[in-house]
């Protein structure tokens, strides 16, 4: 049965009268009268009752107006669903970010698309570096705030920002002396920093580093919470280094230096799959590129 032979029966329900009835429906009134016959020999029952002057719904005509006006009512909203589900405004987007991310610009995307979308469901995980891009390449999510380089195949990456690094230190330590603190100084001094398996890259180039200025770093301890690091900073049990952004937040227990031409930086992307076309990606992406700021 055709949806337009639902629409056709509720107008002339609706008006009682085929004149009006076809005039709304910018039909003939001969051929809006045939479309009711094509209707109610497809079901088999009359449903309504005409004479020159009168139109009357019948019994089974009533019951039938309820349905047909329940089943349009359902595929308008069915149709509705469907289009804004395409247009990205309702749906899920499955977002994966580092904690380093939450002291950037991730909460202001993340404001920035929760005004623009309120109907879509953000499931947020935070990952290191490393996993969000086996759950990128697993399809778990969607799109992920990490920390370059990474394997970047079958993945598109879009740089947000770079900062350097500064040194956090103990009150009263002896480096303090420096305005800016050269890496060959850190060569007899103990570091606390993140594990290696929560950012490979930046572990790695951090090690390389010190052996080409002629040392072996001496680690103390590895701690993925900056929180933890800078406690054990503040007990005195090492030196750790955060991102420039990240300085204001670790208290006055501790003291931030800026480092003399180090060339490792802090790289911060957003990263998702070539073949994705999730609609609600799509937006969030449409946000990320629109915003200059980051």
């Amino acid at each position: 049965m055709e949806l337009r032979l639902l629409r056709y029966f509720v107008v002339v329900a609706e008006e009682l009268h085929f004149g009006r009835a076809a005039e709304r429906l910018h039909l003939t009134q001969p051929a809006l009268s045939k479309q009711i016959v094509v209707l109610e020999r497809e079901l088999g029952v009359s449903l309504l009752t005409r004479t020159k002057r009168v139109v009357q719904l019948t019994v089974a005509g009533e019951v039938f107006l309820e349905q047909a006006k329940q089943l349009l009512t359902q595929t308008h909203n069915a149709i509705q669903l469907t289009q804004r589900t395409a247009r990205g405004e309702i749906g899920q987007l499955k977002i994966g970010f580092t904690s380093t991310a939450t002291y950037t610009v991730f909460p202001t995307l993340l404001k920035n698309f929760r005004s623009t979308f309120p109907n879509v469901e953000l499931n947020l995980q935070e990952l290191s570096t490393e996993a969000q891009v086996t759950a990128l390449n697993g399809r778990q999510i969607d799109i992920a705030f990490l920390h370059p380089p990474i394997d970047e195949r079958g993945l598109k990456i879009h740089s947000i920002l770079e900062e350097n690094f500064v040194a956090v230190l103990p009150k009263h330590h002896h480096l303090l002396e420096y305005e800016q603190i050269p890496l060959s100084a850190f060569a007899s001094e103990p570091l606390i920093i993140h594990p290696r398996q929560e950012g490979p890259a930046l572990y790695n180039g951090l090690i390389q580093l010190c052996q080409q200025l002629g040392f072996q770093p001496k680690i103390a301890q590895e701690s993925i919470s900056l929180q933890t690091r800078i406690c054990l900073v503040t007990a005195g049990i090492g030196i750790s280094f955060v991102s420039e952004s990240v300085q204001s937040l670790v208290g006055t227990d501790v003291v931030c230096k800026p480092l003399a031409n180090c060339p490792i930086k802090l790289k911060f992307a957003a990263a998702w799959r070539q073949d994705s076309s999730i609609p609600t990606l799509q937006e969030f992406l449409t946000i990320l590129r629109a915003n200059r700021a980051l």
